[in-house]
């Protein structure tokens, strides 16, 4: 995978936390039809904003297997959008968001069926609350079940006065299955989501707005949709402040509520490292074979391509200002020239469009002596000393970074970087992701290849 950063600075207005007044205009909508669900990308002076509207008025949208297939793919359309800076999460149909699930549907399912059906909902509802941006759930009617578990996702919700909503399974004899255990508990906290949970409870918007389910409760007007306007309200104030701060503190607050808060302050500061000094504010292009690779990573663009190919390379490299070079054969061990040939074909693009400065990610093993080296990995090696002896005869601004074993733990931040020695024996991810971004720009490490690690 070859990572690219445009280090060049965003217009201030895009960043700067301030709250900028404007002039309201008439909105343009481009809207796109999912089965069941309707998405619209407002415009003028609402650019930004996304609504997803559920719109399944024969059940009262509740969730069957088309829904769910649908909600999987309008969420990957908003998680690649590059515009995208808020999402608002609806209902068009009046007097209800989301009666939970199908419910006609699973009384005819297979036995056999129910389980994976399930997992797929749990998921789907996860990747809504894994979305990059902020999400907002504008509760209007009724929010049963799966439907209360999908705003439960979003990161806020603004109730209707009139709106009812409750985790109702054990009604049925059943327990929620879609995240709703963990997320209202998150939420309220432990000893009300209990009460809810083990009494299947339905409270209106004001009771929700008591015990902090809801952040806004609005009274409900004759449209019945007084709570959509609130949550449209809220979504332009925050499109307005800077949006990559916002989406870095979205994931601090994420990643620091599943953890203690020593590692909590700990991802914050690598989050907040991010937003200092204009240096930092990047647009981020990915290079890939496959998008689907990238996880919850989320670029502001992505170009498909093959670093093999020459001109997938140069059109991916062109009007960039830096290059982050990560190469991996998919755990393949077989000897191979694919990551140096890569990295030669990266390097002669980088050349051809004035692109200067370059970080690639290689196997720390290059510290090691040849005989040391575990045996099935020695053809693997030797072409990362290819990529590396290919820098060195470049005519770029290069740093070689030789991570020690990459930990899934959260960032330490008080790493060491030298040149042309090993460091330590372990290094967070987020950690070696910061490292290959400031070695951009650290000229003491130009033309080095450098060891990284903790103190001892």
């Amino acid at each position: 995978m070859l990572l690219q950063k445009t280090l060049s600075i965003l217009k201030p207005a895009y960043y700067r936390n301030v709250y900028l007044p404007y002039t309201k205009t008439v909105r343009n909508i481009s809207v796109s039809d999912f089965k069941g669900f309707v998405l619209q990308r407002l415009s003028g002076d609402r650019e930004g904003i996304i609504t997803l509207g559920l719109n399944r008025p024969e059940t009262k949208n509740a969730l069957g297997k088309q829904t769910i297939a649908s909600l999987f793919e309008v969420i990957d359309s908003i998680k690649y959008d590059k515009d995208a800076r808020v999402l608002v999460l609806h209902s068009l149909v009046k007097g209800v968001f989301c009666a939970g699930a199908d419910l006609k549907e699973r009384a005819v399912m297979p036995e056999a069926e129910v389980g994976p059906f399930v997992a797929k909902i749990r998921q789907s509802i996860t990747d809504l609350h894994d979305l990059p941006i902020p999400t907002i759930a504008a509760l209007d009617g009724h929010a049963l079940g799966g439907g209360l578990e999908m705003a439960l996702a979003c990161d806020m919700r603004v109730a209707a006065s009139t709106a009812k909503m409750g985790l109702v399974e054990a009604k049925l004899a059943i327990i929620p299955g879609g995240g709703g255990t963990q997320r209202l508990a998150r939420i309220v906290g432990p000893a009300i989501a209990k009460e809810l949970i083990f009494t299947a409870r339905i409270i209106d918007g004001n009771q929700a707005f008591k015990i902090g389910l809801a952040n806004h409760v609005v009274e409900q007007n004759s449209d019945g949709d007084s709570a959509f306007k609130k949550a449209l309200e809220l979504a332009e104030e925050i499109k307005t402040q800077g949006p990559i701060a916002v989406r870095l503190a979205k994931m601090a607050i994420d990643r620091g509520l599943d953890v203690d808060l020593r590692n909590g302050l700990a991802f914050e500061q690598a989050y907040y490292s991010q937003t200092i000094g204009t240096k930092d504010r990047y647009e981020v292009t990915a290079f890939v074979r496959d998008k689907a690779k990238l996880g919850r990573i989320t670029p502001h663009n992505i170009v498909q391509g093959d670093v093999l190919n020459k001109d997938d390379v140069s059109k991916a490299v062109e009007n960039q200002d830096g290059v982050i070079i990560v190469l991996g054969t998919r755990n393949d061990l077989s000897p191979t020239t694919m990551m140096s040939d890569g990295t030669k074909n990266i390097l002669e693009a980088m050349k051809k469009h004035n692109v200067k400065n370059v970080t690639c990610c290689i196997s720390s093993f290059l510290f090691w002596e040849r005989e040391k080296v575990p045996k099935p990995y020695i053809p693997i090696t030797e072409d990362h000393e290819r990529m590396l002896q290919a820098l060195k005869e470049c005519d770029r601004d290069w740093v070689a970074v030789l991570p020690p074993h990459i930990a899934e733990e959260p960032p330490r931040a008080n790493y060491v970087i030298k040149n042309e020695a090993a460091v330590g024996r372990i290094i967070s991810k987020y950690d070696l992701a910061e490292i290959l971004v400031n070695c951009l720009t650290t000229e003491e490490h130009f033309g080095h290849y450098v060891g990284i690690g903790y103190p001892q």
